[in-house]
């Protein structure tokens, strides 16, 4: 047998075309082997040397090749579901079968080339923003990263081909002014006012703070530990044969799909609390002293387990669609525009640097820290943060 990487060419009798083989590491049950054919000798030596060269770089080489509709379709369900979140997953699944397949399915990965990429954004952007086509380019990207490393492609071409450009969006928020007119709208409802003054004067995401518990929220070191989110997640049909069910959610056998190694536990009907978006979304946050008065007054006389959530509907948690269209009724009896929830975060932040803040500081307590990690937690340079924290919430503080 021949040694593996070591090659031959022979010419066939038959049509003198030039037969390259290449030996490649057993399976344990036969001899496997690439083979490509070429009409010119030069053609077939440069061949026998590129297939050298790619075998000794990754130690394989795949014999037959999928399309690009098989290869992303493995992908998401082989190798990217056991890194990423359920709802990141369901992302880039919406990206590869709205833009990726329709587009550049049906040709070979191996015949990928920058000119299908191009097709693929081009394909991506029929009267829809260059984000979505940015989307679509870096989930891609991310699967032939992995098609390489498996040696089913000799190169990433999506980084041959210029990402499409982030559209400029400019999100809507509000102002100090019109902060403090909310805050002071909602003064007397206590739920109210305490929602929306996590949300300006913590900055947290709307899922950090409906996934806030008793034990997160340590008044006597005036500090909020966000380490967890509440989430909806989608079911997963898991019958077999099909149950004839349309949803997920009514399939007898249904299933959630969570990542390996991701913690997480459902706390009622597909509300599940899950870790933060990143590591990096594991931080303490200063409580500013009108945020520390509203919960104060908020979780006075509440009898709550460490483990309770603070923000409850019945006793049961607060789905994020009613917190959303509670958010919009607040707005609107305020005589405040419309703005998304999301946007509270930018009024945080645009807040924060307006009082000369640094982007660092901005950074930790929006969860963006680049820090080192100890032990789960960024812990933020409390001084610092909590001056700057302070002086947001002189500034938001409704009864100033």
């Amino acid at each position: 047998m021949r040694e593996k990487g070591t090659g031959s060419i022979t010419q066939r009798s038959s049509d003198g075309m030039y037969v390259v083989r290449v030996e490649l590491p057993s399976d344990g049950l036969k001899r496997r082997r690439k083979t490509i054919v070429r009409k010119k000798k030069a053609d077939a030596i440069a061949a026998l040397r590129q297939m050298r060269k790619d075998l000794e770089r990754a130690g394989d080489l795949a014999t037959a090749s999928p399309t690009v509709e098989q290869w992303m379709t493995q992908w998401l369900d082989r190798i990217a579901r056991p890194r990423l979140k359920p709802n990141t997953l369901d992302s880039y699944r919406g990206s590869v079968t709205r833009y990726v397949i329709p587009s550049i399915g049906k040709v070979r990965l191996d015949k990928l080339t920058p000119a299908h990429v191009r097709k693929m954004h081009d394909y991506a952007m029929q009267g829809r923003s260059s984000t979505t086509a940015l989307q679509a380019h870096r989930v891609l990207a991310k699967a032939l990263v992995d098609a390489e490393r498996e040696g089913r492609v000799t190169r990433n071409v999506a980084t041959l081909v210029d990402a499409p450009a982030k559209a400029v969006a400019v999100r809507e928020s509000l102002d100090a002014a019109e902060a403090r007119r909310l805050l002071l709208s909602v003064a007397d409802d206590a739920t109210l006012a305490t929602h929306w003054s996590v949300a300006l004067l913590a900055g947290l995401r709307q899922g950090e703070r409906l996934g806030l518990t008793r034990g997160q929220v340590d008044l006597e070191r005036g500090m909020i530990t966000v380490s967890w989110q509440l989430q909806r997640l989608r079911w997963r049909h898991g019958c077999k044969p099909a149950c004839g069910r349309k949803r997920g959610a009514d399939c007898p056998d249904r299933y959630i799909r969570m990542p390996d190694g991701q913690e997480g536990h459902e706390v009622h009907g597909g509300l599940w609390l899950t870790r933060p978006k990143s590591r990096k979304g594991w931080r303490e946050v200063p409580i500013a002293p009108p945020l520390h008065a509203v919960l104060t007054r908020y979780l006075e006389g509440r009898t709550l387990k460490p483990d309770d959530l603070i923000f409850t509907d019945e006793g049961r948690p607060v789905d994020p669609s009613r917190d959303s269209a509670a958010w919009s009724v607040s707005l609107e009896a305020a005589g405040l525009p419309a703005v998304v929830l999301h946007s509270a975060r930018h009024t945080t932040a645009t807040l924060l640097h307006a009082l000369g803040a640094d982007e660092q500081t901005r950074m930790q307590v929006l969860g963006h820290s680049s820090a080192t990690v100890t032990a789960g937690y960024t812990h933020l340079s409390n001084a610092i943060t909590a001056d700057a924290m302070g002086r947001l919430g002189e500034l938001l503080d409704p009864r100033g």
